[in-house]
């Protein structure tokens, strides 16, 4: 018997000594790393998908997460909620800007009020006030005035008066009310009035 010796041809020697150990190693390369962390099957799905002709076996991204109509609803829902919500705050802000404007149109004719009084037109004082009979003293009653008023808001009218006027008005007052309107008021202006005769 003659021993057959078989000779390999040099493609399936290029096949059983290069190939067959490279697509070996590659593949459990791969194992390896996917277990690691790597997204390996994403690399080769994103890699094939350029290829032309392999491209139409993937799925494409749009069909792979389809959007579901529950959650379009709920994201309707949600942004349906979030624009309720802004605009309930942008009412509540408009009613806030309303009432602040009219106390600023309320203060500002007491004040206007005020400083005809002041100035001795007998009218002036009567229309947005009353006032009481003639023979109570003017700074008198502009102080009962500003002593009725929240101190916050007597000062912030007293400062657009001159210092020697208010002065003559917190002379009027007791100390208390008068330490309540001075300590709202910015130092500075408080000392000017103070200081004035």
């Amino acid at each position: 018997m003659e021993a057959e010796t078989h000779r390999y041809g040099k493609l399936e020697w290029l096949f059983y000594i290069v190939v067959l150990p490279l697509l070996f190693t590659a593949l459990l390369s791969g194992i390896i790393l996917q277990f690691l962390g790597v997204d390996v099957t994403g690399k080769i799905a994103s890699g094939a998908k350029q290829i032309p002709g392999v491209s139409y076996l993937f799925p494409s991204e749009e069909q792979a997460m389809p959007v579901t109509a529950e959650a379009e609803e709920q994201q309707k829902q949600e942004l349906n909620d979030q624009m309720q919500a802004l605009e309930s705050e942008n009412k509540q802000l408009e009613e806030d800007l309303t009432k602040k404007n009219a106390e600023i149109d309320r203060l500002k004719k007491q004040v206007d009020s005020l400083k005809k009084a002041k100035e001795g037109d007998p009218g002036a004082g009567a229309s947005a006030t009353s006032v009481e009979p003639k023979t109570v003293d003017p700074l008198t009653e502009q102080a009962n005035v500003y002593a009725e008023m929240s101190s916050s808001k007597a000062a912030a009218i007293m400062v657009e008066l001159s210092a020697s006027e208010a002065k003559r008005i917190l002379d009027k007052m007791n100390s208390e009310q008068k330490a309540s309107i001075l300590e709202k008021m910015e130092p500075a202006i408080a000392a000017q009035i103070l200081a004035a005769k």
